[in-house]
């Protein structure tokens, strides 16, 4: 204890003060935190920044995807059964029993008068007749050959190379067509072209004891074939060599007013018991096509357009043909489609279903993706890569759905060109933007 000077006893020792203490912050230390703190997000600011320009570079230099424009069609088509409708006579049957040899070919144009087909008794007849229509097709082959002047064709060998080449390509575009019936035509055309320019440099072709050959070989189907009779044409029109029972089942001349309802009655119809006749003739150029489809298949279809059908039972591709009349029922319309091409495939068509090209555009291909509109002027348009620039090419959009968009071609430089590469995907695309 300690006396004070008043005599009281204090404790020694540590003094406790009661007083509660004041805690002072020590800004300094913080504030070199915060430095570092704000130091980190400038960094990473920094290499975001840094990240977001290479990939701007990068973006249009390198990861560039592009489309190239080629032509392109967009056929919109429906399908439909029908029944082909002609004005159709059949030839007198006054012949017995027989073997009926057609002297023309189905669909082949007659006057009144000309031999249509001979009918013998005898098959082995007929068959020496057929025998003797091909000996008699070589022997003009021969001939033509036989008669050829060397002087004549070396004073225009420079054409025969270009005659093989279209002769050949004739007869690529026959088998790619599945024209089968001209094939035979188009073999002999180039043999006989490339017999010419063998001729015209100097090679020597003698068929002389293959001419002989065949002279006897016919003088010999000659006396060995009896008479038979010929059947002619009584007027002028198409032949054909056998007739179907659907001759009769629709009136020609009321065949454009035809309704929904009637054109079912044909297809439903049954074919007429024919006798064993000689053929018949299509006695009038046009001929028709009618169909029943959905009205609201065909509400932009019009009178007088032309459209291109595929049928079923026609092998040489789609055949053209204009709307003759459109007669509506209900929800039910009758479609009549006329043409006056002939031949022996559309000779023989009677019910057939077809598949109808409605509509059909035309134009450069463009993935929807690369469309952009220009708004200083309000047009579309896509972004090409010419080299290392870009170009801002308009375009004209006449088709479009979500996988494909058709620009019509535009005789105009600032329109998309076919072979353009068009820019599907890149970053900060502009017009005239180098790519470094």
């Amino acid at each position: 204890m300690k006396r004070t000077a008043d005599n009281r006893d204090v404790p020694t020792g540590n003094i406790r003060k009661t007083k509660k203490s004041v805690t002072n912050i020590d800004f300094r230390l913080r504030s070199v935190a915060l430095r570092r703190i704000l130091a980190a997000l400038g960094v990473i600011l920094f290499v975001a920044f840094c990240v977001y320009q290479i990939a701007v570079y990068t973006g249009s230099r390198t990861t560039l995807k592009t489309q190239t424009a080629l032509a392109r069609t967009i056929t919109k088509n429906i399908t439909a059964n029908g029944i082909v409708v002609r004005e159709e006579q059949l030839l007198p049957s006054s012949v017995g029993a027989g073997t009926l040899v057609p002297r023309v070919e189905n669909g082949g144009k007659v006057s009144s008068g000309d031999p249509v087909a001979t009918v013998f008794t005898a098959a082995s007849d007929a068959q020496k007749l057929l025998e003797l229509d091909a000996v008699e097709s070589d022997i003009a082959y021969y001939e033509n050959i036989a008669g050829l002047s060397a002087a004549n064709i070396y004073e225009n060998k420079d054409s025969y190379n270009q005659n093989i080449s279209r002769s050949l390509f004739s007869l690529l575009e026959c088998i790619d067509g599945n024209q089968l019936g001209e094939l035979p035509s188009k073999v002999s055309e180039l043999s006989l072209n490339v017999t010419k320019k063998q001729i015209a440099v100097g090679s020597r072709v003698d068929v002389s004891d293959t001419l002989q050959t065949l002279y006897a070989r016919r003088e010999g189907l000659r006396s060995g074939i009896s008479s038979g009779m010929v059947i002619r044409a009584d007027r002028a029109g198409y032949y054909v060599s056998a007739a179907d029972g659907y001759e009769n089942v629709a009136e020609y001349s009321g065949v454009l007013s035809a309704t929904p309802e009637e054109v079912g009655k044909m297809l439903n119809a049954s074919p007429e018991s024919v006798p064993a006749a000689t053929g018949k003739l299509i006695t009038q150029f046009n001929w028709y096509y009618l169909c029943t489809v959905s009205k609201a298949d065909t509400d932009a279809v019009k009178v007088g357009d032309r459209f291109d059908i595929v049928f079923s039972g026609y092998a040489d591709g789609p055949v053209s043909m204009y709307l003759a009349a459109k007669n509506e029922s209900g929800d039910q319309v009758a479609l009549v489609f006329r043409s006056n091409l002939m031949n022996a495939g559309l000779a023989s068509l009677r019910m057939e279903e077809a598949k109808i090209t409605l509509e059909s555009y035309s134009g450069y291909a463009i993935d929807p993706s690369a469309l952009r509109h220009r708004k200083e002027d309000d047009v579309w348009g896509v972004y090409v890569q010419l080299g290392s620039l870009v170009k801002f090419r308009k375009v004209s959009i006449i088709y479009q759905d979500e996988s494909v968009a058709i620009s019509e071609p535009v005789p105009d430089d600032g329109y998309l060109r076919l072979y353009d590469e068009i820019i599907l995907k890149g970053v900060d695309l502009r017009d005239d933007k180098i790519l470094t």
